[in-house]
């Protein structure tokens, strides 16, 4: 009995999980076929994940607004310093898409309207963050 509680103990801490996120103000583009990147998106200076080397992702949530419509042929792609990227299919939501890499990797949001030619009005992104989940 006191060897399973234990094990449970044991197993729960090396389980142990967390959370960091981050918000920033977003990009203008004023043009169609042009890709803007956003300001990088980190854990925070006093977040226990820079204290862990080991913690690995488990998901990453996003959430971008934009001042005015949508315009067609948007996309939006969020991407970390390892080089992966994630089409984002919508101005929020959740992805598993970094699973198993470090939690301590920064983020960028790429953004590109397709064609050619001036957005008008330009396309304003307000504001960009992300809420990344570790273990």
């Amino acid at each position: 009995m006191i060897f399973t509680g234990l094990l449970s103990l044991l197993s729960a801490a090396s389980n142990a999980a967390g959370t960091w996120s981050d918000s920033q103000q977003g990009v203008t583009l004023p043009n169609r076929g042009v890709m803007r990147s956003a300001p990088a998106l980190n854990p925070p200076a006093g977040a226990p994940v820079r204290q862990t080397p080991s913690a690995t992702i488990d998901s990453v949530s996003w959430n971008y607004r934009l001042y005015g419509p949508q315009p067609a042929g948007l996309q939006v792609k969020l991407c970390n310093t390892n080089n992966r990227c994630a089409a984002l299919d919508g101005a929020s939501g959740q992805t598993r898409a970094f699973y198993g890499q470090s939690a301590q990797s920064a983020f960028q949001m790429v953004f590109f309207v397709e064609g050619k030619g001036r957005l008008n009005p330009p396309l304003r992104i307000v504001s960009q963050q992300v809420i990344v989940n570790y273990r």
